[in-house]
């Protein structure tokens, strides 16, 4: 095997060449930090313009009852709790669990499992607690999430899901849902 010879004048050029590249890169002229600010710039521009949202979304929460998935919007919730039992009140319907004391004020918590597929929840969870006079039992959450209106279909079913989002995910009918569950003496003060 015939060896080349190096060319060492060759090299030393290349290598000069690349030192004067990289001294004049990271030189900062003022010519050449305006032509860095203005590629940068436009790059930001570019990602910015793809980036734009299509629409705005509606802020929910995501919970769980038993295997099915639903959402409330955030609008309608003023705190969430870990679900550490109620206190039972006779004489009222199975979809009431009863009554947590929140901050002196009594109210009422509603078995959302029971009102949406007539089965019981579990006894744990959580307590979603509504702006409104109210409480709502659901056994987990999961997470928060902004649903598009581009995702919303209306249900083929439903009573109280006002919209489906994902085709799995039902938004809650917030409004519908207490006004059947109150009396309608009771939905008024709610």
């Amino acid at each position: 095997m015939k060896q080349g010879s190096i060319q060492w004048e060759e090299v030393r050029m290349r290598l000069q060449t690349n030192e004067n590249s990289l001294r004049e890169s990271l030189s900062e002229s003022p010519e050449r930090i305006r032509t860095v600010f203005r590629q940068r710039a436009v790059q930001l521009a570019k990602e910015h313009a793809a980036n734009k949202p299509a629409s705005r979304g509606i802020p929910a929460l995501i919970f769980r009852l038993a295997e099915e998935r639903y959402a409330i919007a955030l609008q309608e919730l003023a705190e969430v709790l870990p679900f550490q039992g109620c206190t039972p009140v006779p004489g009222t319907s199975t979809q009431f669990l009863g009554v947590i004391n929140l901050r002196g004020e009594l109210r009422p918590v509603i078995d959302l499992a029971r009102v949406l597929s007539g089965s019981s929840s579990t006894d744990s969870g959580a307590v979603l607690v509504l702006r409104r006079q109210g409480a709502l039992k659901v056994d987990s959450v999961e997470d928060l999430r902004e649903i598009r209106p581009e995702e919303l279909t209306r249900p083929v079913q439903g009573h109280y899901i006002q919209a489906l989002a994902s085709g799995t995910l039902g938004l809650l009918d917030v409004e519908t849902m207490l006004l059947a569950v109150f009396s309608p003496k009771e939905s008024r003060s709610i």
